[in-house]
């Protein structure tokens, strides 16, 4: 297959002003990561309030030879600076689960497939503390 097996696989990301701004306030010629956090060196999205969406879809080909629909969808977040990781998931000072570890400092707060290949249909991950953007 050229172009690799994502090449039809269609996505739409969704991020916060703080993964990346549409702007370029400190003047550095490029579009801010992380700006709340670091506003001279504003090159990181590791700061608090940062969150990235994936949504994506395609086709898979079935036993059968028909085509069916599948879609994929996943909910990312900076983990707050107090967390700390242990067995690959990230975790409130408290203790409570905030998901598995992405990207380092990141964590996974949902996933959603519905993919009728791999039998997968509805949440595969959600947070205990909370699935919500705005919690972090």
């Amino acid at each position: 297959m050229i172009g690799g097996s994502f090449c039809d696989v269609k996505l739409v990301m969704k991020w916060s002003d703080t993964w990346l701004s549409n702007k370029d306030c400190n003047g550095d010629g490029v579009l801010d990561r992380g700006y709340p956090c670091d506003p001279i060196n504003a090159s990181s999205s590791a700061c608090e309030g940062a969150w990235l969406t994936n949504h994506q879809s395609g086709l898979v080909e079935m036993p059968n030879g028909k085509f069916k629909k599948w879609t994929y969808f996943v909910k990312i977040v900076m983990v707050p600076d107090d967390a700390y990781v242990e067995n690959n998931y990230w975790y409130t000072v408290n203790g409570i689960e905030i998901g598995p570890v992405i990207w380092g400092a990141y964590a996974i707060i949902q996933q959603v497939s519905n993919d009728p290949f791999l039998g997968e249909h509805g949440i595969l991950y959600k947070s205990p503390a909370g699935p919500g953007l705005g919690k972090y």
